[in-house]
């Protein structure tokens, strides 16, 4: 089995989602352009309607919503073009498009590429500006100045059942743009196996079976029922002989991060140090827990981190995070995006069997 960042089309962008809000091995992050103001959130999602879909629902929906759809081209200096990918626009009035962060990555190692910009469907070309990207959880900000397109609404993504029916739209293979393809939500708060994870570490990920194709990074996944985006499709599994599984960054952890971006330029989360692996409650009585349980095992202690001053070891198992508990609907990733370096958390851990709480001062990546 394979995994495929689906942006990199052109001079071979790095899929570089390094580390994690936790488990950064690198100690360091990215510093995006900060913003210039600190405007309002983007907004809520309404309550999605009850309506029944119909056949000619996944045509209706590309048409009326493919207009706020665009391609991201990634340019050096000198105007060539490193990459490109797929974006959409989350606010027309304030210009601002959301894209994977792979997709405005450099893969010279000096975090973003030097210049960006947008192709609506029309072929009409703005340049864009980098408001921020958050590595972590593969999410990027685009600033293009006002538009006169309708914004795609970032829609719940915890709302969305299992086998609804989902549009994924993007620049195929970086040349076809607002190719369409149909399918349905295959699961939902999947996380990447661990041996195909190298560098990257995404949680609470949105699994698809409509076909998403390189150059579809950072383009829309949207539930047909409601119109709205519940994931922003960044990644594809593949088995030779098969087609594939995408998954799509859901629409909820989308939001926090580029709410976060739009409001401060980057995500400043705090780090435990750790590394770790989840499992379900099916699992739970293989780790000497009861049925049903849930949470992460700590594989690695990074040396010299907040988890290891607090006396965190290689095997213990957490399940909560001041009360919250870890699971599929609220995976660690997700619940730390709650926190700041300097907060103070409480981890329920449970070694040999034997539950207690500790406390955790949480650190800078």
């Amino acid at each position: 089995m394979s995994l495929l960042l689906v942006g990199a089309i052109v001079g071979g962008i790095a899929g570089g989602v390094a580390g994690g809000a936790v488990a950064r091995r690198d100690g360091g992050g990215i510093a995006p352009v900060t913003a210039t103001a600190a405007p309002a959130p983007l907004p809520p999602a309404p309550s999605p309607p009850a309506s029944a879909q119909d056949p000619s629902a996944v045509a209706a929906v590309a048409e009326a919503l493919s207009p706020s759809v665009v391609t991201v081209v990634n340019l050096l200096a000198d105007g060539r073009t490193l990459g490109s990918g797929s974006g959409f626009v989350v606010d027309a009035e304030r210009g601002y498009v959301v894209t994977n962060s792979h997709v405005v990555s450099d893969a010279r190692g000096t975090g973003s590429g030097d210049a960006f910009e947008v192709i609506f469907p029309d072929s009409r070309r703005v340049d864009a500006r980098l408001v921020g990207q958050d590595p972590d959880t593969d999410v990027a900000v685009l600033e293009i100045g006002r538009q006169e397109v309708p914004a795609l609404t970032l829609g719940d993504s915890d709302a969305v059942p299992s086998g609804a029916t989902v549009v994924a739209i993007g620049s195929a293979l970086g040349e076809f743009r607002n190719s369409v393809t149909a399918g349905v939500v295959s699961g939902k708060g999947r996380r990447l196996p661990s041996e195909l994870r190298r560098d990257i570490f995404l949680e609470d990920l949105i699994q698809t079976d409509a076909a998403i194709s390189p150059g579809n990074s950072g383009g829309p996944l949207i539930w047909v029922a409601t119109r709205q985006v519940i994931g922003v499709n960044t990644l594809v599994l593949r088995e030779p002989g098969s087609e594939g599984l995408g998954f799509a960054v859901s629409s909820n952890t989308v939001r926090t991060i580029a709410d976060e971006l739009i409001r401060a330029g980057r995500v400043e989360r705090g780090r435990i140090g750790i590394v770790y692996e989840s499992f379900t409650g099916r699992q739970a009585p293989s780790l000497g827990l009861p049925a049903g349980a849930t949470g992460i095992v700590v594989t690695e202690v990074v040396p010299g981190s907040p988890g290891a001053g607090a006396g965190i070891r290689p095997g213990d198992v957490i399940t909560k995070v001041n009360e919250q508990r870890i699971d599929l609907e609220h995976p660690l990733l997700t619940i730390m995006l709650r926190f700041r370096p300097g907060d103070r958390v409480s981890l329920t851990i449970v070694r040999n069997g034997r539950e207690q709480v500790t406390d955790v001062v949480l650190g800078r990546p």
